[in-house]
């Protein structure tokens, strides 16, 4: 009798499974998979261009117009109290070149000449002499465009000696041409009465 009704629960009995109220009726109805989602995102190459774009050639310009100048000469300026404060005297040399360079171009002389004197004080002391040369044609230069022609020979043969004494050999060819051309040029003015500040000496800490 217990075997009869065991194979009867066998054949008649619920399915174990846990999926049993998938059987008959019950039974879910199985949909189409979703397609896949297409790919909408941007083309950067659409928005953005191309990456292969010929760059656009950069002009190259000077410092010409007033405000351009001034500025320079405010930045220069600040530079050079900035490393003569910190005793960076052989770069202030430097400064004083570049606002030099500023005056000159606005016309203003004299205080070209002024700060010329004090970078080649400063270029001396420091054995640069390449920077003493150019400096004496720089000074020599804005010295006949002063009207002091005899001044700017003096300049011109020093800055010869340098070259000489360096083995410049093309520096050298190069001044003799600008001596030669104001051999019979004499003061085309009077010598202005100009004085010029010296350079603050640097204190000496050692005591």
């Amino acid at each position: 009798m217990k075997y009869f009704l065991f194979v009867f629960l066998c054949f008649t009995g619920l399915s174990a499974s846990a999926q049993w109220w998938r059987i008959g009726p019950l039974k879910h109805k199985r949909y189409p998979q979703l397609a896949h989602v297409k790919n909408y995102s941007f083309n950067k190459n659409y928005i953005l261009g191309s990456a292969q774009v010929a760059a656009r050639p950069v002009k190259a310009f000077k410092l010409r117009s007033y405000y351009d100048l001034t500025q320079a000469e405010m930045r220069f300026m600040k530079t050079a109290q900035h490393n003569m404060r910190f005793r960076e005297y052989n770069i202030a040399s430097y400064n004083f070149s570049d606002l030099a360079r500023v005056y000159m171009e606005l016309n203003r002389l004299s205080e070209a000449k002024w700060f010329l004197l004090q970078s080649n004080l400063i270029a001396r002391r420091q054995n640069d002499d390449r920077h003493t040369f150019l400096n004496l044609l720089s000074l020599a230069a804005v010295k006949i465009d002063m009207g002091e022609v005899s001044l700017a020979r003096e300049d011109l043969i020093e800055a010869r000696g340098i070259a000489n004494a360096r083995g410049w050999r093309s520096e050298s060819v190069e001044v003799d041409k600008k001596i030669l051309s104001i051999k019979d040029v004499s003061n085309s003015a009077p010598k202005a009465e100009l004085k010029y500040a010296e350079l603050p000496e640097p204190e000496n800490k050692s005591k």
